[in-house]
């Protein structure tokens, strides 16, 4: 049976460029924040608050990208997220790829049918 992964919040102890950093997210190699496309701009000390819940079964890979307009976009890091973490409370995983560093908070719940 499908686990739900819900991602809480992303903490920004470091961006990845001088002042802030344009993040955007995939799960699965697909997009999930911000919701809509696009990205969000944030700063050293700042925390966004996610509340994205996302299906899976197994296990999920996250991915967390910085937007660059003169070159390609900067890869953050890579996470894996695995059902054996089922009912175990709050996680967090950290992003450190290019001397940015971020945590990202989660929780992995059964999932709802339908």
């Amino acid at each position: 049976m499908p686990s739900d992964v819900r991602f809480l919040r992303l903490q920004c102890l470091e961006t990845e460029d001088n002042g802030r950093d344009e993040i955007y997210m995939h799960f699965n190699g697909r997009h999930m924040f911000p919701q809509g496309g696009d990205t969000a701009d944030i700063e050293t000390g700042q925390t966004l608050d996610l509340n994205i819940i996302m299906q899976f079964a197994g296990e999920a890979t996250v991915s967390l990208f910085d937007e660059d307009d003169i070159d390609e976009d900067d890869h953050l890091g890579t996470i894996v997220i695995s059902e054996s973490e089922l009912n175990q409370g709050v996680h967090s995983q950290t992003f450190n790829g290019d001397d940015a560093n971020y945590i990202l908070f989660y929780a992995v719940v059964p999932g709802v049918i339908g």
